[in-house]
């Protein structure tokens, strides 16, 4: 595929997150389902092997001729007890050397289940909270997988703070639980897989079986029994365990009430998830931006603002590719830039910014002895 993207190698996955992106550490929570079942999803996004540059494994507690054996092209770091890189630090600087040497690394990492084991849970987690954005920085697709079990929840606490993707794997159901820099709809998505002849199949789910999905994940999220989600929704505990089963539904009306005494959202509850208050707009792209462009990175209808990066070449010049009609704002990221607008031609260093209330801009001018960026922001 593209630099912008890349392929999980499970089609509907694709379809529902467009794919993912450089810098995407996917996390998959599994709840339940055979071991086997679990290794699939490995082996889907390891056979797209032609879209990465360089594929790792790394290995904390498994054999890594095992490892070999199923996937023969991959690389192992071996961060087992007594190997030079089984410290955090070691591996930290392992996996750093491994991405900068290549471009569009891809990274399969052991559970960390097995890295709890080792370090502790704590130390697991600050090794997550310092990988994770290091390989966002890098541009590389990482994979990593936890138990569901809730001796973890420390552990997926720090995971949901800090993650772009989590993918909740239950005995027959696969859920979008996050999914940063995605159209909004995105996350709470909920499919049945099935397996043939080793190729993982995904379906899109019934609406009584989204809704069951969702309210067990909000009432884990929010460490409510079924007997507690009963009491709020006025209904019986055998009804929320038939929901979340997916045997049967709740009315709208019953919803509507429960989310009212959640103090939350209709759509929040039957996406399983506390809805953020922020959005992103991600660069897809690896790599350094195309000189001379004007990229789009967010469009939020709701707040009628739209964000785009401007990359200027060294004494080059970009026109907006647009006129808009309201305010726009230019905050200048790094280099010198002269803002073209009808009424003057000013210009800003790196940190300053400027206000269009009443005409738009029409170009940008970098006229500094360096490239420079700026984001444009409109105001609709």
């Amino acid at each position: 595929m593209a630099d912008e993207s890349a392929g999980t190698g499970v089609a509907e996955l694709d379809r529902a997150l467009g794919g993912l992106y450089w810098g995407d550490n996917v996390v998959w929570v599994w709840e339940g389902g055979e071991l086997s079942s679990q290794r699939l999803f490995y082996d889907a996004i390891a056979r797209c092997r032609e879209d990465f540059g360089r594929t790792g494994y790394i290995v904390v507690s498994s054999d890594p001729a095992e490892v070999k054996a199923r996937w023969p092209w991959i690389e192992i770091l071996d961060a087992r007890m007594g190997t030079p890189i089984a410290s955090q630090r070691g591996l930290l600087e392992a996996i750093r050397q491994f991405c900068v040497r290549a471009r569009r690394p891809l990274l399969l990492f052991d559970s960390l289940e097995a890295v709890s084991g080792r370090w502790g849970m704590r130390a697991a987690s600050d090794f997550f909270g310092r990988c994770c954005p290091m390989l966002l920085d890098l541009g590389a697709i990482a994979y990593w997988s936890v138990p569901g079990a809730s001796q973890y929840r420390t552990l997926h606490r720090e995971i949901e703070q800090i993650t772009q993707c989590i993918i909740v794997v239950g005995r027959d159901r696969l859920r979008i639980s996050k999914a940063e820099g995605r159209p909004p709809g995105v996350q709470g998505q909920l499919f049945r897989y099935s397996v043939h002849d080793g190729t993982l199949q995904l379906q899109p789910a019934q609406a009584a079986a989204r809704v069951g999905a969702a309210l067990r994940a909000y009432r884990l999220r929010r460490e409510l029994s079924q007997s507690d989600l009963a009491r709020l929704a006025r209904v019986s505990p055998s009804a929320i365990s038939q929901v979340e089963r997916g045997e049967r539904g709740l009315s709208l009306e019953t919803l509507l009430a429960l989310a009212g005494r959640l103090n939350i959202t209709l759509d929040e509850l039957l996406g399983g998830e506390v809805t953020p208050d922020y959005r992103i707009g991600r660069r897809r792209s690896l790599g350094d931006v195309s000189a001379g462009s004007v990229l789009p990175l967010l469009d939020d209808a709701e707040a009628g603002m739209r964000v785009y990066l401007v990359s200027m070449p060294r004494s080059a010049t970009v026109e907006a590719p647009f006129t808009h009609k309201g305010a726009e704002l230019v905050g200048v990221v790094s280099g010198l830039v002269q803002v073209l607008l009808g009424s003057g031609r000013p210009v800003l260093r790196r940190g300053e910014t400027l206000l269009a209330s009443r005409r738009g801009i029409d170009a940008w001018r970098n006229v500094g002895e360096s490239d420079a960026h700026c984001l444009w922001v409109l105001r609709d």
